[in-house]
């Protein structure tokens, strides 16, 4: 089990999730480049928001269950992301020279290692069948301000938009989630 400890208003845990090294390091301000050098995997974990009370059994075992299955989360997140990148394309507009460096065509999940970073994975006090919510938020280079943000239920992409997706309550209670 991951040991978290109390950082200014939040229960974090470092974890090195394997699936997204040698994506872009983006542990800066606002899931900000931190180094050119590829990411190493580690992550800082957002244990769910509880006023000052330490996560819970089952907030730990939420935490757990994404860290057992972090390589299949990673593959749904990335499979997601792919489907969602043609309408975020859409949404941002970019055109020309813009649009190669900063939101470029891909054709597979791999083609994300140059333009995303894990910066914070949040274990959301949702719970919806017994299975929490998990937001994944990222850096990326065509929105240095707003990021990218992933929800998932399970293995299930929820919903993706700007980084605040990853930790918005009231999007996985749109979706059938309890706060536990």
């Amino acid at each position: 089990m991951l040991d978290f400890q109390r950082d200014g208003s939040f229960w974090t845990a470092k974890a090195q999730l394997l699936s997204w090294a040698g994506y872009q390091t983006r542990n800066g301000p606002y899931g900000s480049i931190s180094s050119d050098s590829p990411s190493d995997g580690v992550v800082t974990i957002y244990a769910p928001d509880r006023d000052e009370s330490p996560p819970t059994e089952q907030d730990r075992t939420s935490v757990q269950w994404l860290l057992d299955h972090e390589a299949e989360l990673a593959s749904a997140v990335l499979e997601g992301l792919l489907a969602e990148y043609p309408r975020l394309q859409r949404l941002y507009g970019y055109e020309g020279a813009d649009r190669e460096a900063l939101m470029p065509d891909v054709s597979s999940s791999e083609d994300f290692r140059q333009l995303i970073g894990l910066h914070n994975v949040h274990a959301l006090q949702m719970l919806k069948d017994g299975i929490s919510y998990v937001g994944y938020e990222f850096g990326c280079t065509w929105d240095e301000e707003h990021g990218l943000g992933v929800l998932m239920h399970g293995t299930r992409v929820v919903e993706v938009g700007d980084a605040q997706t990853s930790f918005t309550l009231w999007i996985a209670e749109r979706d059938g989630g309890v706060e536990t």
